[in-house]
């Protein structure tokens, strides 16, 4: 439960004019766990990770009764936790952002935390979220003190490629080439190209495309090429400052897989049997983790900072 869930629920006459309040009265009413809790919630969490992060396959009765579990588990400690996500959220108040986004920035550090406890390491499940919540805080403060408000014209025109950026890589299973998104568009390459370079002289390098489904990057959404310029400079600029950030929602081995794939460690880019060679693993599994690394960052780009 973010606090952009509980915005969508169906209680809105209750909350009247001030959905922050009524964030904070309804998150108030859960119950806190005991370290007891924390421990079994835990562990369900772990189990569920384990089987999701082995990849896409079928599961048994078991594995899917223990990702049900998981799930569960899940979702109540992100409940009995989002009273932490307020208290740090209103540290950072006055710094860029409103307290309602640092809430949910801070519910993605918090959902991260979630994923990546493990109980068996003796700590206080507190004491580790909060190093993540701080993070996804502090690194979208950061991001909105660089972002420079594109003109409303331009924003308009760069909105209309994110979209269909994110339409061809759920088609295509991999980001769409220029000269893809062109054709979609029925506009000329020329003409993206200018846009292009029109946004980065007009705005941050890492400056959200202005839309209605949460904050995307365009550097992130078309693939590079080698010989086109305007593409390189945008992927450059983003790739320490944001993609990281991105990547971090993603499993050790989709990640890596990425990385190789689209070059984004800097270096040539790499087939999938080239990958699959590297990681001991079939062409084909390979092709999977991409497809579902895709995924998990196109619905990033849906839910942030909307929603969870």
């Amino acid at each position: 439960m973010t606090a952009s869930t509980l915005q969508g629920s169906d209680s809105g006459r209750r909350r009247g004019s001030d959905p922050i309040s009524w964030y904070l009265t309804t998150i108030g009413r859960e119950p806190l766990l005991t370290a007891a809790e924390e421990i079994e919630l835990g562990n369900q969490v772990q189990a569920m990770m384990r089987l999701v992060e082995a990849g896409e396959r079928e599961f048994s009765d078991q594995e899917r009764k223990t990702i049900r579990i998981g799930r569960r588990s899940k979702q109540r400690m992100m409940k009995a936790n989002l009273r932490l996500v307020v208290s740090v959220a209103k540290k950072y108040q006055g710094k860029g952002l409103e307290l309602l986004d640092l809430i949910q920035e801070g519910s993605l550090g918090l959902e991260r935390a979630v994923e990546k406890f493990d109980p068996t390491r003796g700590y206080k499940f507190s004491t580790y979220a909060f190093w993540w919540i701080r993070q996804s805080m502090t690194r979208a403060i950061a991001c909105q003190s660089r972002t420079i408000r594109l003109p409303v014209h331009l924003g308009e025109r760069l909105s209309a490629i994110r979209k269909v950026s994110l339409d061809l890589a759920h088609k295509l299973g991999a980001m769409p080439s220029r000269r893809e998104i062109a054709e979609a568009m029925d506009m000329p390459l020329e003409e993206l190209d200018g846009l292009l370079r029109q946004s980065l002289t007009t705005s941050s390098l890492d400056a959200p495309v202005n839309g209605d489904e949460g904050r995307s990057f365009l550097g992130d959404l078309i693939a590079d090429n080698a010989d086109e310029e305007p593409l390189e400079r945008v992927e450059r600029g983003i790739h320490q400052e944001q993609l990281g950030r991105w990547l971090s929602h993603l499993s050790d081995q989709e990640r890596e897989v990425l990385q190789l794939r689209f070059g984004l460690d800097g270096e040539e880019r790499h087939t999938l049997a080239e990958i699959g060679r590297q990681l001991d693993v079939s062409r084909e599994r390979v092709r999977q983790v991409e497809l579902k690394a895709l995924r998990k960052l196109r619905n990033l780009t849906r839910r942030i900072p909307s929603s969870l």
